[in-house]
């Protein structure tokens, strides 16, 4: 073997001469779907738990058997309704108020005072009382029940007369 004239080595009878890669580059692009899992808005999974979440916040509505309003809001709530902390203002279904009702001034019917001290009358939408109290709703539940989307205490209110 000797050093041929580009310093291959080479057979005195076959040159070998190492050649550039001629074949085409093959590129090889994989395309693939990606799914990103993002948590879902966090709703509550039923009216039940939305009912839950407005106990721990501390809502409590107030009202009364007799009351068309209040009868409304509970329409509202639904499932909810079952766990919300409800105050029972009259007595024997005559609007006398009962003394839970007096000691926290409630002179007309719905009431919600909240855990901040705040309140607000006349039948609230459940969208209303998710904004108020941080709990969420189940999807969809924005849609359901007789209340607007804020209160409308001139004209959803029963006056209790003292």
């Amino acid at each position: 073997m000797t050093a041929g004239p580009l310093g291959y080595a080479h057979r005195s009878e076959v040159s070998v001469i190492p050649r550039p890669r001629s074949s085409p580059l093959l590129v090889v692009v994989v395309l693939a779907s990606v799914t990103v899992l993002t948590p879902a808005p966090a709703h509550a999974v039923t009216m039940d738990a939305f009912g839950l979440c407005l106990k721990e916040k501390g809502a409590t509505f107030y009202g009364a058997s007799w009351c068309p309003h209040c009868r409304n809001q509970r329409a509202t709530l639904g499932d909810a309704m079952s766990h919300v902390k409800y105050v029972e203002c009259s007595v024997d279904g005559h609007g006398g108020g009962a003394s839970a009702c007096t000691s926290a001034n409630v002179n007309s019917y719905p009431t919600w005072i909240f855990a901040d001290g705040s309140r607000a009358s006349g039948e609230l939408s459940v969208a209303h009382l998710a904004s108020k109290t941080g709990c969420t709703l189940p999807q969809g539940a924005e849609r359901v029940g007789y209340a607007p989307e804020a209160p409308r205490p001139h004209a959803k209110i029963i006056e209790v007369p003292k």
